[in-house]
């Protein structure tokens, strides 16, 4: 790299930086001052946001328009309103993991994470408050995943096995794409019976079935299921455990059955910072969790 291409790569980190910076401002300013909150009830404009939070009209257009570059706004008639990611940032994301990041110095000095999530005794309890959210944000996905494996087309009439499955998000979906294929998630006691209301809410219930408890532990059956869908748990197991875990599930497949695999997978440039960053967060709140290769 010439000296003009690496002022020109210096410039751009530093920029990048300063936008990321700015836009973490923009978005806690938002929140504290209760700009959002004001857009809850439907459109309004500039001024009747400044008038509903104290604030004045002005500098309260230039936070809207800031908040509309970052999506959590739009552009409406009558002025702003919320854009569809403001559904999942009044959840448990709200704070964008705010409680995470403020024990990073704490970590960093001790390395003991906030919260062991991937432990027995916290797994239940901390899934259960994050399960729905969850959910929202994988939806896309899971119809893009649901559309490459050929649901309904290549691959009919299957019998899926969702471990830890969470709210089955990425299995109802599968069956939604085919009326002959049946799931069953296996995930702790509470919940399954959430990825049952999702059934619910999916005409899906009929062709839905639970295998509640500890996935290393539970009856997972045997030459019963032709998919075996793995989503967002492998990073929750060190090495070894991922291969007990694939034991297990394999000895649940018909012959010819298939695992799919779901995760932060590091192969793309492009997405170095974020699976950088989820690393990071898994050590924060995990005790063995890491993104693997």
């Amino acid at each position: 790299m010439n000296t003009g291409d690496a002022q020109l790569a210096a410039l751009n980190a530093y920029f990048h930086l300063m936008n990321m910076n700015g836009a973490a401002r923009v978005y806690r300013a938002a929140q504290e001052l209760g700009v959002h909150d004001a857009l809850r009830h439907g459109a309004a404009s500039a001024a009747e946001v400044a008038e509903a939070c104290a604030l004045r009209e002005e500098p309260v257009e230039l936070l809207l328009d800031s908040l509309c570059a970052l999506g959590t706004v739009a552009a409406a008639d009558g002025g702003y309103a919320l854009a569809p990611v403001a559904e999942f940032l009044s959840g448990n994301y709200r704070n964008l993991g705010d409680e995470y990041w403020d024990f990073l110095p704490t970590f960093l000095r001790t390395a003991t994470p906030l919260a062991k999530m991937d432990s027995a005794e916290q797994s239940e309890a901390q899934y259960e408050q994050q399960v729905s959210a969850l959910a929202w944000m994988m939806t896309p996905a899971a119809e893009v995943f649901a559309k490459k494996l050929g649901i309904g087309t290549a691959r009919k009439a299957l019998r899926i096995l969702d471990v830890g499955g969470g709210s089955g998000i990425w299995s109802l979906t599968c069956a939604k794409h085919d009326v002959d294929t049946t799931v069953t998630v296996s995930d702790w006691p509470a919940i399954v019976e959430i990825a049952a209301g999702f059934a619910e809410r999916m005409g899906l219930g009929e062709r839905f079935d639970a295998i509640p408890g500890n996935y290393h532990e539970a009856d997972l059956g045997q030459d019963a299921f032709d998919l075996a869908l793995v989503a967002n748990v492998t990073h929750i197991e060190t090495p070894e455990g991922n291969v007990a875990l694939f034991r297990r599930v394999r000895d649940a497949l018909r012959p010819g059955g298939e695992i799919a695999i779901i995760d932060v997978i590091p192969v793309q440039p492009e997405g170095e910072l974020s699976a950088s960053l989820y690393a990071l967060g898994l050590g924060l709140r995990t005790e063995s969790g890491q993104v693997h290769s």
